[in-house]
């Protein structure tokens, strides 16, 4: 490709096309502008700036040495930026970066043909990230505009106006809504297309599969929403909403690693004593792109496949990269393995590394001795440790040393939630007790207008079990000894620390006192909720349930019957929707013949309509020419006006008395074919 415009012939694009293209590309990269890296949104701007001058005739494209050393720029920012060119952040960057950077190079009407094509699966990229009816809205808007100019690079008139091809590509949308929604409910679940991993260490869309000092201070930052709940009955109290999602079981001094599926054994039901209490609840659980599903222990879940393990953890069949809906039945008052546990679990939860953390390990054998090794009193005299101490919790801990649990114990005490639970759990295991650390959520907020439970990032908690003689696994808290109100009321009415919204400066959540915000932000995700949990989480599952309220006894003849039914009824109503406008494409037909007759006369008299010339400036050519029949001419022009784009009621308000539009059309027509025969070039 030459670097001069004179090397390559361009496209000479009509205007609304242009503008509509341009706008295009601006809106399909809105959504991921905070995804970005920051820097080459200005190189963006640049180059649509660039290509709109282009277009203006104001400069010329650039050599192609140039496009390169931008788009190679742009590369190496969004490598340095995401530091992999693999995931969806980083894939999308590139995408996007190859997408806007072809502005430069639109020549031809093929190129033109390819950014709109592009467009489509910029813009479906969203839903990598978001499936709330907000996002779905912003989609759906954008396509009919990407539609739009996909009509208006398709038509030769140059002079339309931008607000023709939009009303055009809302009618196909409209047009289609019926089938859309017979597919959407009828049609066979699957799986997304994509299966992508969105988990990302750090990142605030969930948890992370290992667990270092930072990691869930980084989520308790974040104000996003990780899932809601609806309950069936009364919500647990505050204190007791405990989200189980991964089990920490092995540590390397550092970091805690979580159980994965492949290690993991079944759980033995018949070492399972659930209570006599249950809660029913139905979770509606966002992407996490890991497999774990988040429960109240001990939970049952009903309808989902899932393998439930000896850990207590609930495993999905796959990794988590859409909305997910699922009921379930939890016994709070469960006991697991009461009596023995097998010895390699008991190795596994009772190994520490090497010879760390001496000090720690000392004073574990002291605290140890002094509770007459009781298990049970030991874990109190640890909690009265951080309770009576001089412990503090904070989002924002100082670094710690080689020798994490003695530094965090003994030096700096200060940490936040995972801080208390490893160091709780070192403590446990250095006397040979067998302990793990659990990672999920703790609380959640009550909606006051849905009554369902939100449950955001920076709810995102660690706490601990020990295992005893008797009674099987218990649950300890240790964050409840040094920051009660957290436990109790949550992180937003938790006065100990104010940073776990830092990462989200613009979170309505700093803005609750202010009643019109809590308002609307309250509307705003009661309708994001109806929307995920009639649309979104509609899965197999539910289909298989509409099935069988509407068939009854579900059979593949009777699906059969039902899909092709509905879809007749669809075929039905849409080929209704076209003879309804039979009628205007007969006055078209007829219109254009006459119209046709008159361009040929001409034709013969040396006078060519060009390709994409109106008939409006068309005819005022026609007129210098002839201008002793612009009277005429003028009369044609208003009569094919009329015709076109007069509709029911503006033809009824042209009738003479008695007449019907169909009456006035075909006076309108004899008027138009005894204009253009008194036309004598």
């Amino acid at each position: 490709m030459g670097g001069q415009v004179k090397h390559q012939p361009v496209f000479p694009m009509p205007r609304t096309a242009f503008v509509l293209l341009v706008l295009c590309v601006a809106l399909a990269i809105m959504p991921h502008v905070s995804r970005l890296p920051i820097g080459l949104l200005p190189v963006f701007l640049g180059v649509l700036i660039w290509r709109i001058q282009i277009f203006r005739q104001r400069l010329r494209f650039p050599h192609r040495l140039l496009r390169l050393g931008l788009v190679m720029l742009a590369f190496f920012g969004v490598v340095f930026h995401h530091g992999t060119i693999f995931g969806p952040d980083a894939g999308v960057s590139l995408l996007i970066t190859a997408y806007v950077f072809k502005l430069l190079e639109m020549y031809t009407k093929r190129d033109a043909f390819l950014i709109i094509i592009l467009s489509y699966f910029v813009l479906a990229t969203e839903f990598l990230f978001s499936f709330s009816i907000f996002s779905s809205a912003y989609v759906l808007v954008v396509l009919i505009f990407i539609t739009a100019a996909l009509i208006a690079l398709n038509q030769t008139d140059a002079t339309i106006v931008v607000w023709r091809p939009l009303k055009k590509a809302l009618i196909l949308f409209l047009q289609a809504i019926p089938l859309l929604v017979a597919l959407s409910l009828l049609f066979p679940r699957i799986g997304p297309v994509w299966q992508l991993n969105l988990s990302k260490g750090t990142s605030t869309v969930g948890l992370s599969d290992r667990v270092s000092p930072g990691d869930i201070a980084e989520l308790s930052r974040s104000d996003k929403l990780a899932f809601r709940v609806e309950f069936e009955g009364q919500v647990p109290d505050h204190s007791q909403r405990y989200w189980r999602a991964v089990v920490f079981d092995r540590f390397d001094g550092r970091t805690w690693y979580a159980m994965d599926l492949k290690s993991q054994s079944p759980l033995y039901k018949s070492a399972m004593d659930k209570g006599s209490r249950s809660i029913k609840y139905r979770v509606l659980l966002n992407a996490t792109g890991q497999n774990w599903l988040i429960t109240m222990p001990w939970a049952e879940i009903d309808k989902l496949k899932h393998f439930p393990t000896d850990s207590l953890m609930q495993f999905y069949q796959e990794p988590i990269n859409t909305n997910l809906s699922y009921e379930v039945i939890s016994y709070p008052d469960y006991q697991y393995k009461a009596d023995k546990i097998g010895q390699s679990e008991y190795q596994t939860l009772t190994s520490l590394p090497g010879a760390t953390d001496p000090q720690s390990r000392r004073y574990a054998d002291r605290l140890f001795e002094q509770a007459g090794y009781d298990p049970e009193r030991y874990s109190d005299k640890l909690l009265n440790v951080i309770f009576t101490g001089n412990f503090v919790y904070t989002l924002r801990p100082p670094r710690l040393g080689i020798n994490s649990i003695d530094d965090f114990l003994f030096n700096t005490q200060k940490g936040f939630c995972a801080h208390y639970a490893g160091a709780y759990v070192f403590m446990m295991r250095a006397v040979g007790i067998p302990a793990r650390m659990v990672g999920g959520y703790q609380g959640g907020t009550l909606h006051p207008i849905g009554g369902y439970l939100l449950v955001h990032q920076y709810d995102a908690h660690a706490w601990a079990e020990y295992w005893v003689q008797g009674k099987g696994w218990v649950r300890v808290d240790p964050t409840a000894a040094v920051a009660p109100s957290r436990i109790e009321f949550g992180p937003l009415n938790d006065s100990s620390d104010r940073s776990f919204l830092d990462d989200s400066p613009l979170s309505p959540d700093k803005l609750r006192n202010i009643a019109l915000i809590a308002r609307m932000r309250l509307f705003a995700d009661y309708v994001d909720y109806l929307w995920v949990k009639n649309v979104v989480s509609y899965n197999k599952e539910s289909q298989s349930d509409l099935f069988a309220k509407l068939l009854g006894k579900v059979t593949p003849q009777r699906i059969a019957l039902l899909m092709g039914g509905v879809g007749a009824a669809v075929l039905l109503l849409m080929a209704g929707i076209v003879l309804i406008d039979r009628r205007n494409l007969h006055r078209l037909e007829r219109s254009d013949r006459l119209v046709l007759k008159l361009i040929k006369k001409l034709d013969k008299s040396g006078i060519v309509k060009e390709p994409g010339e109106g008939l409006a400036s068309f005819l005022r050519r026609v007129k210098t020419r002839f201008p002793e029949q612009s009277g005429n001419l003028e009369e044609i022009n208003q009569i094919v006006e009329s015709i076109k784009y007069s509709n029911s009621k503006n033809l009824t308000n042209l009738t003479l008395s008695g007449n019907t539009p169909d009456d006035t059309l075909r006076e309108l027509e004899k008027a138009l074919s005894s204009a253009i025969e008194r036309f004598k070039p």
